[in-house]
């Protein structure tokens, strides 16, 4: 998952820099034939106790291990094991090719498959394997051709597991020079296993893509946006610029599958859409860290237009810092799926050739609300495909016959009703899967090698919901009777207590619950 990458040059960065370096200079300052002595006269501060006594040992080993020691292997042992101990997915060292990766994500481009990707925030059951997790494909990459899903586990890259990589470790593994080869095997639900051969190719990422819909008489903006990344603010505004000289009445923002990007960013463009008020703060153990976005009151587009902002599990970090102020602030309505649930903000600090990304704070949604861990469910669900493990058996079955491929290549000019009698075909000859849904798989096997749909309003349930929403006599109402996170929260709340209740009334030695008589 990408990060929000604070200023760099903030005195609370130098501050650590300068820690850090005094750190490693006093390593070579301590003997350790006085570590036990020097330990025996700490006062009880844990803090500097351990940190003396990780400096006594470094330097008793590279001064009596039995064979020479790197102590670039020493250093680069013991700051992975400290970011490992931490337990946060989202804190890590990064190695030097590992930080040159990051360096260079913020323009938008580098060599790999097309593949966003993060660590589960939830621990995995007992006897189940941390497995890396696809939040979603890029389009019109690798990856995205394969028809690689978000939710798809990454269970081995060229045959190393990736319970036992963090999630920088796996990215740097996926990447490579352009042209190379990298094999991938993915589990998508319980037990559908498949593996897929890439070859590295330059990732371009788009910042948006937009389009407008002509429906129901009504002229409505469509904006998506891929990446927030310093561009992402000022194409957003040039975009929104173009849309109001065409003159639309509703706008559709869609950030399902966008797994984060720079705070400024997301800042900025929530800035475009709200007129006053918090935008988003954030809160950590250095007061450095505290600080509060607010909008200015200039707009880049009316508060008259209406507005639904498209979600689902893949949108995170900042989708979900946008996501939540224009829920907060009642500006549009979220429809979709719970979102991620990344309410965490880290920033990479260099060090020489290499540097660590560490959690420095969490965000909080204008109602005060954290969503790490919990995501943000939508004023109005709208499920995407949903398959049972038995389907998902079936699709795999479905796949393996050829005959999406067999179809495609048949018939490459093939039109809507040919691939609705295909799919009837293919449902009546066994498959249970919905035929809408083989449909879908015959257009986008026939459209594989052709850039990715602006949008889709043939099988896309919840953007055409979201229109639907949109031009409803009934939208303002429901904008305005829309519950803001910190509502919602306390609803949750409310009503989850009876049944704690009723749960601990109901344990062993409990009293029995009063019954009229």
């Amino acid at each position: 998952m990408k990060l929000f990458r604070g200023n760099l040059q903030r005195s609370s960065v130098a501050w650590g820099l300068v820690s850090l370096l005094a750190f490693s200079v006093s390593f070579f300052a301590v003997s350790a034939p006085e570590a036990v002595a020097q330990a025996a006269k700490q006062p009880a501060d844990d803090a500097k106790r351990y940190s003396q006594l990780i400096q006594n040992i470094y330097q008793f080993i590279i001064q009596n291990y039995v064979d020479e020691v790197d102590p670039s292997k020493l250093y680069e042992g013991a700051m992975k094991g400290m970011f490992d101990a931490i337990g946060d997915p989202h804190s890590t060292f990064l190695d030097e090719a590992m930080l040159s990766d990051f360096m260079r994500e913020t323009d938008g481009t580098y060599a790999g498959v097309g593949l966003y990707i993060s660590k589960p925030a939830k621990a995995p059951a007992e006897g189940e394997a941390s497995y890396v997790e696809v939040v979603s494909p890029i389009e019109d990459t690798p990856a995205w051709k394969e028809g690689i899903l978000p939710g798809d586990l990454i269970v081995s890259i060229d045959g190393e597991s990736t319970a036992g990589l963090t999630v920088d470790q796996a990215s740097a593994k996926i990447r490579g020079p352009e042209g190379s080869k990298v094999k991938l095997s993915f589990k998508r639900g319980a037990a559908y296993e498949y593996s897929v051969e890439f070859t590295r190719a330059t990732i371009e990422i788009p910042a948006i893509k937009t389009g407008v819909i002509k429906q129901g008489g009504a002229t409505i903006g469509y904006l998506r946006i891929i990446e927030w990344m310093p561009q992402t603010s000022e194409r957003i505004k040039a975009a929104l610029d173009q849309m109001a000289a065409e003159g639309i009445t509703h706008l559709v923002v869609d950030v399902r599958s966008n797994p984060g990007g720079l705070l400024s960013s997301v800042v900025d463009v929530s800035d475009q859409f709200l007129a006053s008020g918090m935008i988003v703060s954030t809160r950590g153990r250095n007061s450095q860290e505290n600080a509060e976005y607010k909008a200015d009151a200039s707009l880049t587009i009316p508060a008259s237009i209406k507005m639904v902002v498209l979600i689902n599990r893949g949108s995170a970090s900042a989708s979900e810092i946008f996501s939540g102020a224009m829920k907060d602030q009642k500006r549009g309505l979220l429809i979709g799926e719970k979102s991620y649930g990344k309410g965490s903000v880290q920033q990479i600090f260099p060090l020489d050739t290499t540097g660590f990304k560490l959690t420095m704070a969490r965000y909080y949604t204008p109602s005060g609300v954290n969503i790490d861990k919990t995501g943000i469910e939508p004023d109005i669900a709208v499920p995407d495909w949903v398959f049972s493990d038995a389907q998902l058996k079936e699709l795999e079955r479905l796949f393996g016959s050829g005959l999406v491929a067999d179809f495609a290549k048949a018939s490459p000019e093939a039109g809507a009703e040919a691939r609705a009698a295909k799919a009837k075909e293919i449902v009546a000859s066994g498959f249970d899967l919905p035929a809408r849904y083989v449909e879908m798989l015959l257009r986008d096997e026939l459209e594989r090698t052709k850039p990715a749909r602006v949008f889709d309003l043939d099988y896309d349930a919840q953007l055409q919901r979201a229109i639907d929403t949109l031009l409803s006599p009934d939208f303002d109402a429901t904008l305005r009777d829309s519950k803001t996170l910190s509502q919602a929260k306390e609803l949750s709340s409310a009503a989850q207590a009876p049944a704690t209740a009723t749960a601990q009334a109901a344990q062993p030695g409990a009293p029995a619950a009063a019954t009229p008589r």
